[in-house]
């Protein structure tokens, strides 16, 4: 399997392959860097950043998971209070 090549775009930081004249995400035309340690650096910085991004994810869709589980809840205990009531008919 081929390798892919990869450039770093000088003005913003972000992979590119080397066939792309422009930075896809700038639109910079200018020079790129291709030292393969840069590229491997920024390759690992950016798998780290996904990881902690993704975690981070997750648990912000647990809090709110368990938040609407929460109000499921009240709102349940609310609804059963009133139908006891005898002062609030359904």
């Amino acid at each position: 399997m081929d390798e892919v090549r990869l450039k770093i775009c000088d003005l913003c930081g972000a992979l590119n392959l080397v066939e792309n004249t422009e930075c896809h995400v700038c639109g910079w035309r200018g020079h790129f860097s291709t030292e393969p340690e840069k590229v491997r650096s920024v390759i690992e910085v950016t798998r780290k950043l996904q990881l902690h991004e993704t975690t981070q994810g997750r648990s912000l869709l647990a809090a709110l998971r368990a938040r609407v589980e929460d109000i499921r809840w009240s709102l349940r205990v609310w609804l059963n209070r009133r139908r006891r009531s005898p002062h609030f008919p359904l």
